[in-house]
């Protein structure tokens, strides 16, 4: 067995630094959190090549001491601790002494600052690990530190970095965070000269938060105390749009990344879906922040407090409620020609395809009339009604068949995604286009060619980039921003490079959503159309998912039954 000997430092530095900095977002987020602590009011990020090339952060903080320069730049060195107490009640953002050495051993840095006060300022800059100049300069009152060349010497992390755009989305998406937590501070996005987003530092949370999610629907907020802590709630409603909601969550103004918060968001989720930015304040030494070197986890003292605050806060925003399952647009079935002798009326029978005489719990009817398709010669088949469970009953020259309208629904609009994704690209304009907001922009523009060989087309205009054209996917219609945002999930969570098939397979999972529940009321027409289309389906007899879409009771097992035989 080899001896054992200490590591030299620029490898143990190296080793240190890859747990603080991951890529060039991790790089932001250290930086501003600094700038945050130093009390600044104002800060930019500027980005060149999504923060692999050059990486600035610039604020108007107390700024550091001349003479601290270097000291800034060792490990384990803070103004934020002196003692092991301290750990126990921990306020600031940053106070491992970390980040700024972390950085030093794996980029080119530059510090430029100058305290309130001072005359003058200094800089100081290093290279390889070490420190190649320190002096005195003329700088403004606050801190500028650039970042390049990240990983230029390791470039087996270097690999791994994403495009550039998706680094920047990256960024983007840490410092949206903090522009929502610190509405008093001013923020500025840009990325090779470009503006990609701001704030004004009034201190509106609303004002912030109405920049970042989608426009249209209410933002609600409410407070609730639940034992030790005090959640400070923002939700903005999903209803009626596919895929997860957008999640912000901060422990005594810290954005964390914690499992137990997650959790506790998904249970919530089931009542309200939508968006959430959660803001809980608790005594420092009720959480335990030290258990990572990134600082994005946390351990909570009362884990339960955090699960009975979102209760609490669902409870008092209007739910329970349902999760939505379907979008806005109501489900459609295009009903054709009907064939048959009509409807067959059998006394006693809790039928009801028409909605004048029909009683009981199914609701109106939620789907539209297209107008009908003149078919070719099909199956003879009575639509006899459908019954109080919901189910649909035909009758054939074999039997009765029972009908799962939501089953079979979902097994049609899955074929006919299929069928249009593997013969056409057909591209829908939109009439209106879609300004999407800048994190969405982002992700949109880290897979453009992707969305754009599907079908999506954007322009960048003045008051941002629009979504101009969607892909046709047939008869049925979603949303173009909760298409364009499954798809996107759809992407990034692609492994096999597949990218077409994971798309249409994503969009035929939203038509499955939007189809006829069981509790909808289905006319004539539209059942009859449901059965000839759903007969035409490669696999007519299960779902998507592997549920039965009907049951056949032959004529044969009828004439058993009744003892016939």
């Amino acid at each position: 067995m080899p001896a054992i000997k200490a590591l030299p430092e620029n490898v143990w530095s190296r080793i240190a630094a890859g747990e603080v900095v991951e890529r060039p977002a991790s790089a932001v987020k250290e930086l501003v959190e600094n700038s945050l602590d130093a009390g600044a009011k104002r800060i930019t990020a500027r980005l060149n090549d999504g923060g692999r090339l050059r990486i600035t952060i610039e604020d108007d903080g107390s700024g550091i001491a001349f003479e601290e320069l270097p000291l800034a730049l060792m490990y384990h060195a803070t103004s934020k601790l002196a003692e092991i107490s301290d750990l126990e009640s921990i306020l600031t953002l940053g106070y491992r002494g970390e980040a700024l050495a972390s950085l030093v051993a794996v980029a080119d840095v530059e510090i430029r600052s100058r305290q309130e006060g001072d005359e003058s300022g200094g800089i100081i800059r290093t290279h390889d690990g070490r420190i190649t100049e320190h002096v005195r300069a003329n700088c403004a009152q606050g801190t500028r530190v650039q970042v390049s060349n990240l990983f230029s010497g390791l470039p087996a992390r270097r690999k791994f970095l994403k495009s550039a755009s998706g680094e920047l989305r990256r960024a983007a998406v840490f410092l949206r965070e903090y522009a929502v937590c610190r509405p008093d501070v001013s923020f500025t996005l840009e990325h090779d000269g470009k503006v990609i987003f701001s704030t004004d530092g009034s201190g509106d949370k609303r004002r912030v938060l109405s920049r970042i999610w989608p426009e249209g629907a209410e933002i609600q907020t409410v407070k609730i105390q639940a034992g030790h802590l005090e959640l400070e709630c923002w939700f903005q409603s999903r209803a009626g749009i596919s895929g997860r909601g957008d999640v912000m969550a901060f422990v005594n103004g810290r954005a964390v990344n914690d499992s137990v918060i997650k959790s506790a968001v998904a249970t919530a989720a089931r009542e309200l879906a939508g968006n959430w930015a959660l803001f809980f304040t608790l005594e420092p030494s009720l959480v335990d922040v030290n258990i990572h070197p990134a600082k994005s986890e946390v351990r909570f003292r009362y884990p339960d407090e955090i699960y009975a605050s979102l209760h609490n806060a669902v409870k008092s925003l209007g739910s329970p409620m349902p999760m939505p399952e379907a979008p806005k647009e109501p489900a459609r079935i295009h009903p054709s020609k009907p064939s048959g002798s009509g409807r067959i009326s059998r006394p006693g029978w809790n039928f009801r395809d028409n909605p004048a005489t029909s009683t009981g719990h199914i609701p109106p009817r939620q789907i539209e009339i297209f107008p009908a398709i003149e078919p070719e010669e099909r199956e003879a088949v009575n639509f006899m009604g459908q019954n109080s469970g919901g189910y649909l009953v035909y009758d054939t020259a074999e039997g009765i068949t029972l009908v799962d309208p939501h089953a079979a629904h979902e097994r049609v609009n899955y074929e006919r995604i299929k069928s249009n994704a593997e013969t056409s690209r057909n591209v829908q304009k939109l009439l209106v286009p879609v300004i999407l907001h800048p994190t969405l922009a982002l992700e949109a523009h880290e897979f453009e060619p992707a969305l754009k060989d599907s079908g999506f087309e954007f322009a960048d205009t003045p008051s941002g980039v629009e979504l101009r054209a969607v892909p046709s996917i047939g008869s049925i219609e979603f949303e173009p921003e909760a298409l364009l945002r499954a798809s996107l999930r759809a992407l990034k969570n692609n492994h096999d490079g597949d990218t077409r098939n994971i798309l249409w397979r994503t969009w035929a999972t939203m038509a499955c959503k939007a189809s006829v529940k069981l509790t909808t009321r289905i006319t004539r027409d539209e059942a009859l159309s449901l059965w000839h289309e759903l007969k035409e389906c490669e696999q007519p007899y299960v779902c998507p998912h592997g549920r039965p879409t009907m049951i056949e009771l032959k004529n044969e097992d009828l004439l058993k039954r009744f003892g016939r035989e």
